[in-house]
């Protein structure tokens, strides 16, 4: 068969599922390349308050007791730490479920995410769930379209499968002929129409071709965890180790599990401390791992006992690769700056990609050019 012919077949491919799924591939690409910065946008448009009080921080029991009071919280429920990352910065209380009365102003939020200065306990702000309302929106929006788990996840993971297919289709048919890589790269100055066109779509198919396919196919894998999984030899997540708990034995406080990771994992840094709503359940502490993601330590609540350390970016083979596909999506981690700047720009391609893709189309149309002939094979006409 002659690359001709095969070119031609690739060419139907990007061109159909371009023109096809272009409006889907946009809307989910956009919604993500804004919550690249959401953390960024959400601290200039409401800005999480900064500690107000000099001095060593109050133990986390008492700092709860505080909380409860500010919010008029019953005894049980989840209660997770988020601590300081930096000096000056504020610890979050996070307070899961609805068994709370709260702030007619709150509308009973099913979470309330509270701002507390370290040294004073005072809260400083309380908000729902810690987001802002459009940002979640927009995290539902991108995960499922807002159709839902079940139909509107696996939705997303199979437009991941077309963004994917369209960088693969479309490295071949850029592949530049002898004597033209010199071209490849850029638009002609000279360029009009669809030359131009073309130009611009190619040259920012190339120029965005690792990050494009990085954060599809990490979209792919988020989406369809389980398939992943298997492909690469990860392990499945199993459930949080099994509690027994010990008769008449009192659960231990935030403070303890503070103490028992300083204790068992020297040089650690703690991320944050779970307090889960029941004596049935694994005290949980999250410590900074590679690529920025976190590991979970597992402590019995009544013992102290550290039950498990689950650090799937340090188990190597399909378990790190796993756990990098988050980081390489949204940016986030400690991937670093430039890696955050061309996810966003990443977002943003498939808007070019189907506004030139498009015009090409109804120009070839217009001029009855065949839809896969080159346009350095035609007159550069509008």
């Amino acid at each position: 068969m002659k690359f001709a012919t095969v070119r031609s077949a690739l060419f139907q491919i990007h061109m159909w599922v371009g023109l096809v799924l272009g409006v889907l591939f946009v809307a989910v690409s956009l919604s993500g390349s804004i919550l690249v910065y959401d953390d960024k946008l959400t601290e200039w448009i409401a800005p999480i308050p900064k500690a107000r009080t000099a001095g060593p921080p109050l133990p986390l029991t008492i700092m709860t007791e505080y909380v409860r009071q500010v919010v008029q919280a019953e005894e049980g429920g989840q209660i997770q730490f988020t601590l300081p990352a930096e000096p000056g910065d504020t610890v979050g209380v996070r307070l899961a479920g609805k068994h709370r009365k709260v702030p007619a102003s709150l509308e009973e939020p099913a979470n309330l995410q509270l701002y507390v200065d370290p040294a004073s306990g005072v809260t400083l702000d309380v908000r729902r769930d810690g987001r802002l309302p459009a940002f979640q929106w927009l995290h539902q929006f991108h995960g499922s379209l807002k159709l839902g788990r079940d139909f509107g996840r696996p939705l997303v993971g199979w437009l991941g499968v077309g963004m994917v297919l369209l960088g693969m289709t479309g490295i071949v048919l850029w592949w530049p002929r002898r004597g033209q890589w010199k071209y490849a790269f850029l638009v002609r100055r000279t360029a009009t129409g669809l030359r131009f066109h073309r130009e611009l779509h190619a040259a920012a198919g190339i120029w965005m071709f690792v990050a494009f396919m990085a954060v599809s196919f990490s979209g792919v894998a988020i989406s369809f965890p389980q398939t992943m999984r298997a492909i690469v030899g990860a392990n499945t997540p199993a459930p949080a180790p099994v509690v027994v708990p010990v008769p008449t034995g009192r659960i231990l406080g935030p403070d303890h599990v503070v103490q028992i990771v300083k204790k068992t994992m020297p040089g650690a840094t703690l991320r944050g401390v779970t307090m889960p709503a029941g004596a049935d359940k694994p005290l949980t502490a999250a410590v900074a791992s590679r690529f920025g993601t976190i590991a979970t330590v597992y402590i019995h609540p009544n013992t102290g006992a550290v039950l498990e350390v689950r650090d799937a970016a340090n188990n190597g083979g399909g378990d790190s690769f796993m756990a990098l596909q988050r980081p390489l999506h949204d940016g986030q981690g400690n991937l670093g700056a430039l890696w955050e700047f061309l996810v966003f720009l990443a977002g943003l391609v498939p808007l070019l990609f189907v506004i030139t893709g498009t015009i090409m189309w109804l120009k070839k149309r217009k001029q009855r050019i065949p839809m896969s002939a080159m346009t350095d094979d035609v007159a550069p006409a509008d």
